[in-house]
């Protein structure tokens, strides 16, 4: 019964949480229906194109366009200086809108000459790339400045409401919907976006910003997004071959995913480890193990299986983002740039792998082998990333679903006390320059001398 009651806390607290921005919960679904109708949909970039003698689902320019705009901020911009003016919020939502509108205008028949028709399709990928990108790293930034409970709770929000919109335009009698939606909806993403960055500037209890700590690579982050990817373009290349694609199957894998979330991460806790290797890994490669086996006898589940468990991924590294920022200082745009640059960089990969096999293989073997030994393949990641000591360290001891995230740090620092044999000042020491104080801050709080506390760090070091 206490169990039961507490969890009713839980939802309410999280209910409580979207409502104090619903700004913020109207920017987050907008980006999310968008990224929807843009990375799943093919009206705006339909059939496909030439790559060497192998036919390639057009959209694959886009995940590689959106791959080179991801290294471009990574290499160049690991801290935005610009990111608040009032000008660049403008520019990425007219990148956004100009580069759909070109991408209609082409498709749509408006363009007779086929060099200017491919110079507008060439352009608008470019332009929607870089836009949507760029309101990408906007919204880790926000996200960061909140944390990860709140993260995850507005991003599952988000899921559920974006699913059930695009329902809607699915069902929608006219194709017309569509094509409005994806014009619309930067312009509301950009004004919902803008007033939820001044109610989080706001705010006592977020920082908002691009930290000054130490530049760190987070190789795991990235390990598990080559991963993640290699699943969504081997997903996209299977959809392509069997031309079959129904809306209700990416809606229906929103809903899972979100729903696999609230109850794992929010109302369960599981932490960070258990989360990513042990439900969202073995979901995508069930999904992979139905497509194999079954065939087009269970293709629906498999493929909302794949859809969901890519998108579960999606949510969960969107609160470890989150973490990254707020608990690690790392900057919003490096930490959002790169492990989606690995993310989209193999998702393209995997469309040219999977239907470069496909093209191979005889039509029945590719689509029996293929989806199986890629479920195979997807299983001993998992099983190598969650390994035993990253149970008990690594991610194994970052919780999102806690209310109070500072217990996190503190039991990073006593697996660290207890394995290396620290005494309890040391401990001390460790847990307040976790925490963010200065050499300075730490000697006056525990009364003693700043050579002292140079001392107990090189103990700890």
């Amino acid at each position: 019964m206490e169990r039961a009651r507490h969890r009713q806390s839980d939802l309410k607290r999280m209910v409580l949480g979207v409502r104090t921005i619903p700004s913020l919960f109207i920017a987050l679904t907008s980006y999310k229906l968008l990224a929807v109708l843009l990375f799943m949909e093919t009206f705006l970039l339909p059939g496909t194109f030439d790559l060497g003698g192998l036919a390639l689902p057009a959209c694959t320019l886009l995940f590689f366009a959106c791959t080179l705009v991801c290294l471009l901020f990574a290499v160049l911009f690991r801290r935005l200086t610009f990111f608040d003016s009032g000008w660049y919020l403008g520019l990425l939502t007219a990148c956004i809108v100009f580069g759909v509108f070109l991408l209609l205008l082409r498709e749509l028949g408006g363009v007779g000459n086929e060099t200017l028709a491919a110079v507008c399709r060439g352009l608008g990928i470019a332009l929607t790339a870089a836009g949507l990108i760029g309101v990408h790293i906007e919204i880790a930034r926000i996200m960061g400045a909140l944390g990860m409970t709140q993260t995850l709770t507005f991003g599952v929000a988000a899921a559920f409401a974006a699913a059930v919109l695009y329902l809607g335009l699915a069902a929608a009698p006219v194709p017309q919907g569509r094509w409005a939606a994806v014009l619309v909806l930067p312009f509301v993403l950009a004004a919902a976006f803008q007033r939820a960055r001044q109610t989080v500037r706001r705010s006592r209890k977020t920082s908002y910003g691009e930290p000054e700590a130490e530049v760190l690579v987070p190789y795991r982050f990235i390990a598990t997004s080559v991963a993640q990817g290699a699943a969504a373009g081997l997903l996209m290349a299977l959809l392509s071959s069997s031309g079959t694609f129904r809306p209700s199957w990416a809606a229906a894998g929103y809903l899972l995913a979100a729903g696999l979330t609230l109850a794992t991460v929010l109302v369960c806790k599981l932490d960070f480890n258990r989360s990513v290797y042990q439900i969202g890994f073995p979901l995508v490669g069930l999904g992979l193990l139905l497509a194999g086996v079954a065939g087009a006898s269970l293709e629906t589940a498999s493929s909302v299986l794949q859809i969901a468990g890519f998108l579960y991924l999606d949510l969960v590294l969107w609160g470890l983002g989150s973490y990254l920022i707020k608990n690690c200082g790392q900057p919003a745009t490096w930490v959002a740039s790169c492990p989606t640059a690995s993310l989209m960089a193999v998702r393209t990969l995997g469309v040219v792998l999977g239907c470069a096999a496909l093209s191979l293989l005889p039509d029945e073997m590719g689509r029996t082998a293929i989806p199986c030994v890629a479920a195979f393949c997807i299983v001993v990641v998992a099983l190598l990333l969650s390994n035993g000591e990253n149970l008990r360290t690594g991610w194994g001891f970052v919780h999102p679903g806690d209310p109070d995230e500072d217990e996190n740090e503190l039991r990073a620092c006593q697996i660290v006390a207890e394995d290396f044999g620290l005494t309890q000042r040391e401990f001390d020491v460790l847990r307040r320059i976790m925490a963010g104080d200065s050499r300075a801050d730490v000697a006056r709080e525990l009364f003693i001398a700043p050579n002292t506390v140079k001392t107990h760090l090189h103990a700890v070091y």
